[in-house]
């Protein structure tokens, strides 16, 4: 079992979880032997010893969804909830294989000199653009710099949006692009793209749920890549999180645009697709880091489930309470992809975007209101003075921070994302960062797990 916190007797966060064994093999959560990467002598045994282990664990998980009664997380729609998203994760990582194929024509697309881009949903072209623990050379496709002959493009689609990105799939492909799509099997049937990798979610899902296939998949497949490079002595160039002390440093050593008015003479100066020398991944067998995500995934929403999810329930009843009233939480987020995949319109809450009402929070909550925050790491203490100005209390949902006070000393809720700062779940061997962040879909289960206990979806 897991300890207690010694400061306060409540349940540990992430960074003090210790499994009781004997002292000689006590190891955080977060280091057990199914995160680190695979022995490089064992190839895709280890890979298939892995799966074996972790689908042994998914089962385990799905069946405490299926036959938990409802009652333990507050309602039917947060327990179906549940459950769909651990049966995708389940279905992705039986089909990592499928990944392979694509991942080769990528990467070695790339190595002759394509450029590499990102299409279709924009929630998912954001997750994947600009990314702590993803790669620096994607880009957004742009009509003011289109693909060409011999660049590379990542399209995701939902059925909704079918139509339209099949059409944009089959220009890209006759302009001499190599087109991979990602999203569901349709009600008719498979979709039709010459390469396409399946999110695994139902031909009816709603565009979130497909959204959380994708992501998925997006990051599997981009650990593929990585991999397929690694095996012809190319190493992938990563970002690495502002979150951490130095990573501005790092990322503009490795080309990343600084700040204005900040080493303007370089401005010119681009990211990297590969690194030059120093770091160099070790060659990596298929698999290896794909599984290590979908290990680190599966491992992050069961610490949700097991530590978070009453709060979570708990909140998202308190929104319901509060809007039926006619004074309906605030929401703010910090995300890549979460804009836009939240309803800015929705009469559950009053959404605040972070970049140009950053400043108004105080402003517009009232004595006893009532603020949600889904952020990144840690809470952020200007926005906790404008509440306690206010006179209102919170809900932060972040990566929280092993130094931080006891917030319920003011009455608010923490709610942990369950991800490691720095927001890289897998370690490559000879990288000098870890890669493949999670956070995209921690606060995509927390949110829509929010609005299912509060009757909004």
């Amino acid at each position: 079992m897991l300890s207690r916190n010694p400061l306060n007797g409540t349940k540990p966060s992430h960074h003090q979880y210790r499994i009781a064994m004997p002292k000689e093999h006590s190891r955080t959560c977060f280091e057990r032997s199914w995160f680190k990467p695979a022995r490089r002598s064992a190839g895709i045994n280890v890979w298939q010893d892995r799966f074996a282990y972790s689908t042994g664990i998914l089962i385990a998980f799905l069946f405490i969804a299926c036959f938990t009664p409802s009652s333990a997380y507050g309602s039917n729609a947060v327990d179906s909830y549940v459950t769909s998203v651990f049966q995708v994760l389940q279905k992705h990582q039986a089909a990592l294989p499928r990944l392979i194929a694509p991942a080769n024509a990528t990467a070695n697309a790339v190595m002759h000199g394509g450029a590499f881009y990102l299409a279709g949903d924009k929630g998912w072209v954001a997750e994947g653009d600009g990314r702590a623990g993803g790669l620096m050379v994607v880009r957004p496709l742009s009509a003011s710099k289109p693909a060409v002959k011999g660049d590379v493009v990542w399209l995701a689609y939902t059925p909704r949006t079918y139509t339209e990105e099949e059409q944009q799939a089959r220009e890209l492909e006759g302009q001499g692009c190599l087109v991979i799509a990602f999203g569901p099997r349709l009600a008719s049937g498979a979709p039709h793209f010459t390469h396409w990798i399946d999110s695994f979610t139902p031909p009816a899902a709603d565009d979130n749920l497909t959204r959380m296939g994708n992501i998925i998949s997006l990051w599997t497949a981009t650990g593929e890549v990585t991999a397929s490079a690694s095996r012809a002595g190319k190493t992938l160039a990563f970002f690495q999180s502002d979150s951490v002390e130095s990573s501005n440093v790092r990322n503009h050593m490795y080309g990343i645009l600084p700040p204005p008015g900040v080493w303007n003479s370089l401005a010119e100066k681009r990211s990297l697709a590969f690194h030059d020398g120093f770091p160099q991944m070790a060659p990596i067998q298929p698999g290896v880091l794909s599984q290590a995500y979908i290990s680190y995934v599966e491992n992050m929403l069961q610490n949700i489930r097991e530590w978070d999810l009453s709060s979570i329930i708990s909140v998202g009843q308190e929104m319901s309470r509060r809007a039926a009233e006619g004074h309906p939480a605030l929401l703010m987020l910090v995300g890549h992809m979460m804009p836009f995949a939240v309803d800015q319109n929705s009469k559950l809450f009053r959404y605040i975007d972070i970049q140009k009402q950053r400043n108004e929070v105080e402003s517009q909550l009232h004595q006893g209101g009532y603020f949600v925050f889904i952020g990144y790491v840690g809470v952020y203490l200007d926005l906790l003075r404008e509440v306690r100005q206010a006179g209102a209390t919170a809900a932060w949902i972040v990566s929280s921070l092993p130094t931080e006070v006891h917030f319920s000393q003011w009455g608010d809720v923490v709610i942990d994302q369950q991800w490691r700062i720095g927001d890289c779940a897998v370690e490559a061997p000879g990288y000098d960062v870890r890669i493949l962040p999670p956070s995209g879909i921690a606060q995509l289960f927390i949110y829509e797990t929010l609005l299912r206990a509060a009757g909004a979806h």
